[in-house]
């Protein structure tokens, strides 16, 4: 039956050749290749160190961004409420215009046909002035040619009366 002990536990001379070898090799990999890989290691640092910083200054200037749009769209939302408030001022003042001028025009109406209510007025006096003394006339020319006296005259003039009235 073979040793199983010996089978588990290395030979001491076979271990001791490996850990010399070994440590050949990592003095070897230390005199000639240890300053490559921590060159190799320090650009791969330096590389992420300058892509956070490039991302930061990229983060930093969207905020500047964000910041100006936000400031530009306050500012366009401050002049779209001048414009509104200039428009409703502007309509309030042509109403106002509008509403003068129509009151102007229809005072203007009003005093025109005044007037010509007015001349109509003196005009129907005129003719009813000038109608009276015809009438007057008539009567007057009338009494004369008939009798003076009392009965006939009140007769007559009751006759006028309703001549004026019809």
């Amino acid at each position: 039956m073979p040793d199983i002990a010996a089978k588990l536990f290395p030979n001491p001379t076979t271990m001791i050749v490996q850990l010399c070898s070994t440590a050949i090799m990592l003095l070897l990999f230390k005199k000639y290749l240890w300053n490559y890989v921590l060159e190799f290691f320090q650009k791969r640092a330096d590389f992420i160190e300058g892509n956070i910083n490039d991302a930061k200054a990229k983060n930093e200037k969207a905020s500047e961004y964000l910041l100006e749009s936000e400031k530009q769209a306050k500012e366009a939302a401050k002049q779209y409420k001048e414009i509104i408030d200039q428009a409703k001022e502007d309509a309030v003042k042509a109403k106002s215009k509008i509403m003068d001028e129509a009151n102007k025009q229809a005072q203007e109406k009003i005093e025109q046909a005044r007037h010509e209510i007015e001349s109509e007025k003196l005009a129907a006096q005129d003719e009813m002035k000038k109608e009276i003394v015809d009438v007057a006339v008539e009567v007057a020319t009338k009494v004369m040619d008939q009798n003076m006296n009392t009965e006939a005259n009140k007769a007559l003039v009751d006759d006028f009366v309703k001549q004026v009235v019809n």
